[in-house]
């Protein structure tokens, strides 16, 4: 005898059992994959009351039975019969169901009010072109995002267990500690974990103000916007002045700086796109920061080289690029490759200036100082940087690491082109010479330098 119990009245309309018939097998695969996983194993594998035969259902049989039941097309007189299971068995499973579907849809309904509140956000505050350009690369519905609205701190939020991506909607300019904010974001995303933000170019800020309409103002509004805000935060006593009046917001910035930045900060640059005038960037974290203390700012800075025997030293330069601009050479690389002269292709990382300082060598001039130090030598193969002496022939690395490199290049002493396959073998030609003749070779080759410059109007790569 099956034994009869009430049971709980459910108020299910026509649709949702029409949703429950039609999609029964999705249901079933939900229930085994949702969030609510943990719920649904306590439901399958709790030990049931009945009869052996009961105990020997499998999870997704015992689920169907239930929906069986409350689709309605049987009585549930009928499929306890049906299945020869007691009606004690068939109520608990229901219940147990039903508590689990409850759960589940609390999380989707969790997950869908997340989702419109992401999307709110990120409309109100960027525009829907940025929320787009976001969910190309994250589930920007997902509850594992977090977005921090304008005005917010990361300090704010405590639990980061469960997320794996930070969409930050203040620009970097308005951040007065840029590199710190960074940082603690680095520290709470987990590795490949996705951080998305924007910044404003000096640029980009230049081209809305309607002052850029006016010429002689718009220099003039321009030259001491640069000044504030650039050169007083780097002075000790117009530092306070600067922070006191701005609270930090609205800094300068270039795209080569804010990237350069980021990458410092452990993270690998995905994609940026500027929309409307902002810059809006997706990186991921690939380590931990660099925590440089002593980041490229002035106009004097000193670049890694490889020397003599691989050792590294520090050759002093004029800058022609902007700050943190170092944290972006293999970016730049990896993007654009190298130009014919073997420096970066369209390198965005250089100032207005750049062109000017470097066709004429003024920008090396400060490696005198590394020649009174003896780091380089006046003569020789210049010095140049761990990935690019990674690129070029093994016979040619060889011969470098067994002389200083020079402030003045063979190809400039033999009059040849800057391309990468000509300076390459302007070195060879000279590092063989070198070898065959140690005292001769340099006296020779600053001659004809000086002869090449001075009366061939020689000039830099």
């Amino acid at each position: 005898m099956l034994q009869e119990s009430p049971t709980p009245t459910l108020q299910f309309n026509d649709i949702f059992k029409e949703s429950l018939f039609v999609n029964r097998e999705n249901y079933y695969q939900e229930f085994i994959k949702s969030d609510r996983q943990k719920s649904t194993n306590n439901f399958i594998s709790k030990s049931f009351l009945g009869t052996k035969r009961a105990n020997e259902f499998s999870s997704l049989e015992k689920i169907r039975i239930v929906i069986d039941g409350l689709i309605g097309e049987v009585t549930e007189k009928e499929i306890c019969r049906r299945e020869n299971i007691s009606y004690d068995t068939f109520f608990d499973w229901k219940n147990e169901f039903l508590e689990a579907f409850k759960a589940y849809s609390e999380i989707e309904l969790l997950q869908k009010a997340i989702s419109s509140k992401n999307r709110e956000h990120i409309a109100k505050e960027a525009g829907i072109e940025v929320y787009n350009f976001y969910r190309q690369f994250a589930n920007i519905s997902s509850s594992k995002n977090l977005v921090i609205a304008k005005g917010n701190k990361l300090s704010g939020y405590s639990d980061f267990n469960a997320i794996e991506n930070i969409i930050i909607l203040d620009k970097l300019n308005d951040f007065r500690q840029i590199n710190k904010h960074l940082e603690e974001i680095n520290r709470k995303l987990n590795h490949g974990g996705l951080l998305m933000g924007s910044f404003e170019t000096f640029h980009e800020r230049a081209a809305r103000r309607k002052i850029s309409k006016l010429p002689v103002l718009r220099n003039l509004y321009f030259a001491f916007d640069f000044i504030f805000k650039r050169v007083f935060p780097k002075l000790p006593g117009l530092k306070k002045i600067y922070f006191f009046v701005t609270k930090g917001k609205n800094r300068l910035l270039s795209k080569a700086e804010s990237l350069g930045r980021i990458v410092s900060c452990g993270f690998d640059i995905v994609d940026f796109k500027e929309i409307d005038g902002i810059h809006y960037f997706v990186v991921r974290k690939v380590k931990e920061p660099a925590y440089d203390m002593n980041p490229s700012y002035g106009p004097l800075f000193r670049m890694r080289r490889i020397g003599k025997n691989g050792k590294i030293i520090r050759v002093f330069k004029f800058r022609t690029m902007h700050p943190y601009s170092e944290y972006l050479h293999d970016y730049v690389l990896r993007v654009n490759g190298y130009a014919e002269t073997g420096k970066p292709a369209n390198d965005f990382r250089l100032v207005p200036y750049a062109k000017f300082l470097r066709r004429y060598w003024i920008d090396e001039l400060p490696q005198l100082i590394n020649l009174v130090k003896g780091d380089l030598k006046l003569v020789g193969c210049r010095p140049v940087s761990e990935r690019y002496f990674r690129d070029i022939p093994k016979d040619i690395q060889e011969l470098r690491l067994k002389q200083k490199p020079g402030c003045i290049p063979p190809y400039v002493a033999l009059n040849r082109s800057g391309s990468v396959e000509s300076v390459l073998q302007a070195e060879k030609e000279y590092l063989l010479e070198k070898e065959r003749n140690p005292y001769f070779t340099d006296t020779k080759y600053v001659f004809k330098a000086v002869y090449n410059i001075v009366f061939k109007n020689k000039r830099s790569a």
